[in-house]
């Protein structure tokens, strides 16, 4: 066959011929990869396919497409499914008893020989889980190396109650771990002294460890015996599984260890030369209808101690996960689509696209039993050569669910340094910490981050009470033409403060947030920490455990417009400003926030709390100060509020402000 008749590769587990018919496929994805490659070498340019019979396979490396391979579509043969795993599937168990507890066991000589580790386990297509002591509650410190309430001064060490840490086996495979404001932290056991009770960590810890740190061991031989729990004896290189239930034997059970952190990776070339700045892309490839598994999800943060010096490994990032790595990994990548793929039970991130990547579709895939979050973007900073930066991206109608599994801290969606970017119609839940997270720089600093759009997203069900400091949609730095529109936000719970559902973190400008409804968030329902030039406007806030709306930080500008928004609170105050009673003060007087048209309504009350201040409870008294313009107290005579049907009947009071609407049924992923 010619090669510019070459259209369509076959490729099959266990397949042996060339792969130029479906009767021959080729048994080798990377061989495949190779053709495409060959054929782009010798200028064929023609649209290729990749066709790929039902099975799992395995990869011990990842699959790399890179410039000029493009104008490529990988996906299914048939309908039968197609796994790409990176793990090696471990059999040939047999029944065992391990710490006295009936389990099952198999020797894998890799491990004895430290050939191979892992940290992760699965089980049947479960995520086996690590034990835990105590088992349930937590440790308590006496002390730490660094004993200091900056946020960035970390610890090697600390201190531990000296009948806390008993003589556990394989001590130094046991992983401290601990939560703190909005990240959480895990690291190895490098030492423990048994007469001063001095635990050293193997990474430094990314936070000071304050006062109130709790902190619990993970991987604990002794706690040993519960279902579906794991344990790596690694010097006799045993692997011992507690069964979930009767239905698994010894013979059918088919376990999945990783040996890949990723297993695609799209890369541009970089021009890094005075001649000729810029880049190549990888460009026009499509991944369909594909399952990507079994991932690696351990991961060490980084951090500089001093400037100038090398930087240090630690046991978290500073927010999000935000240097994770992901299953699939894009650089210099264009109009790159993967859509109606599955990510399940993988390490890290699913997708990650950074530098120099644009116009990418990532379309009606699952996230699900992620060891991070769903999907990053991250290109390079306003001081970057302009190559680098990430903008034009459309993530639309995903499903984003259960992940966090390994790492809390990461975020359903965690848009960083990038632009123009359509986040729609995606259902994010039952992560520990925010659904989808952008900007990236810190108070007012130049930012790429601008125009972006998180509409019709459906998040829920974020926190569990485990972190902080999080929101539904969380924004971060000026971003002037960002967009957060008809989004449903609700359950959102923090450890100790923090639960919020619209969330405009430092520096935030120029953000219009309108036609969202959120409802039962543990702090506010939308929080500024300060920001300049924000609006909100009709918006339904409802059930917030603190107040509805919250400014933290006092700035002598206009911080905040809200107009048109429906409060409704059962018991709590409207909104509060800034830290202190003081302060808040100022802020109304001087009036930062403009307030107008907005309804308040107190199911509890008939003369709703505003602020929970002497002078300024009652709303005459807010108005007193010029700061509540054709605002009213009124029932806004929602449909069905107690089951969240926020539905207004025809007669609301909210339709003489100029109340418009607001129609939740195209919000989430839309059935294709």
């Amino acid at each position: 066959m010619n090669c510019n008749e070459i259209s369509t590769i076959y490729a099959s587990v266990g397949g042996k011929g060339d792969g130029l018919r479906s009767d021959r496929p080729i048994g080798d994805l990377k061989k495949a990869l190779l053709i495409v490659e060959e054929l782009r070498g010798a200028g064929q340019l023609q649209p290729v396919t990749i066709k790929l019979f039902g099975g799992e396979y395995f990869l011990s490396e990842p699959l790399l497409i890179k410039n000029p391979v493009g104008n490529l579509v990988i996906e299914p043969y048939d309908d039968k499914p197609v796994v790409i795993s990176g793990a090696r599937p471990i059999t040939g168990f047999q029944k065992a008893k391990f710490n006295g507890t009936d389990c099952f066991s198999v020797c894998l000589d890799d491990i004895k020989t430290g050939k191979w580790d892992f940290t992760d386990l699965w089980v049947d297509d479960t995520r086996a889980e690590l034990t835990r002591y105590p088992e349930t509650g937590y440790l308590h410190k006496l002390s730490v190396e660094v004993e200091s309430e900056v946020l960035h001064h970390g610890s090697k060490w600390m201190i531990a109650k000296k009948e806390d840490i008993k003589d556990f086996k394989n001590l130094t495979n046991c992983i401290v771990s601990f939560c703190h404001y909005w990240i959480d932290e895990h690291t190895p056991i490098e030492s423990y002294d048994k007469e001063t009770g001095k635990l050293t960590f193997k990474y430094t810890s990314r936070f000071e460890i304050h006062k109130d740190i709790e902190y619990y061991l993970e991987n604990v031989a002794e706690l040993f015996k519960k279902p579906n729990q794991w344990y790596l004896d690694r010097p006799s290189g045993m692997l011992y599984y507690v069964p979930r239930d009767k239905n698994q034997t010894p013979e059918t059970l088919v376990a999945y260890a990783p040996d890949v952190s990723s297993l695609f990776e799209l890369h541009g070339i970089e021009k890094d030369n005075r001649a000729a700045k810029g880049f190549s892309p990888v460009t026009g490839v499509s991944l369909r209808g594909l399952t990507f598994s079994h991932t690696r999800g351990d991961y060490v943060g980084s951090t500089k101690i001093h400037e100038g010096q090398p930087a240090i490994p630690t046991a978290s990032d500073g927010q999000g996960v935000a240097g994770a790595k992901g299953v699939i990994n894009l650089t210099y990548a264009e109009n790159i689509t993967i859509e109606n793929c599955r990510f399940a039970n993988y390490g890290l991130y699913g997708i990650c696209a950074e530098d120099g990547c644009s116009n990418l579709r990532i379309l009606n895939n699952e996230f699900t039993d992620g060891g991070a979050g769903g999907i990053k973007l991250n290109g390079g900073t306003a001081y970057f050569d302009p190559a680098r930066i990430n903008h034009h991206n459309l993530i639309s109608d995903n499903r984003i669910l259960h992940c966090g599994r390994r790492h809390m801290a990461a975020c359903g969606v965690l848009f960083m340094n990038s632009y123009g970017n359509t986040i729609v119609h995606n259902e994010i839940g039952d992560l520990y910490y925010s659904g989808v997270s952008g900007g990236w720089v810190w108070g007012y600093t130049p930012s790429v981050t601008r125009d972006n759009l998180i509409a019709y997203n459906h998040i829920h069900d974020l926190g569990h009470g485990i972190l902080s400091d999080m929101g539904g949609v969380y924004l971060l730095g000026a971003q002037p033409g960002t967009v957060v529109r008809n989004n449903l936000i609700h359950d959102i719970n923090d450890r100790e403060y923090g639960g919020w559902g619209l969330y405009t973190d430092e520096g935030s400008a120029g953000v219009l947030m309108e036609n969202n409804i959120c409802y039962n968030l543990s702090d506010n329902c939308c929080h500024q920490h300060y920001g300049a030039g924000n609006t909100i406007r009709n918006n339904i806030f409802a059930f917030a455990g603190r107040n509805l709306l919250r400014i933290s930080r006092f700035e002598r500008h206009l911080s905040l417009i809200a107009e048109g928004n429906l409060f409704y609170s059962a018991g709590k105050p409207m909104y509060s400003f800034c830290y202190t009673p003081n302060a808040e003060q100022n802020h109304i007087t001087d009036r930062t926030i403009c307030l107008r048209k907005n309804l308040y309504f107190d199911t509890k009350s008939a003369e709703p709390m505003m602020l929970d201040l002497p002078g300024f409870r009652k709303f005459d008294e807010i108005k007193s100060y010029e700061n509540e313009e054709d605002s009213v107290v009124a029932d806004p005579m929602f449909v069905n509020p107690e089951h969240f049907d926020f539905t207004l009947k025809p007669n609301s009071p909210a339709f003489a402000l100029g109340f418009k609407p607001i129609d939740v049924s195209n919000v989430g992923p839309r059935s294709v």
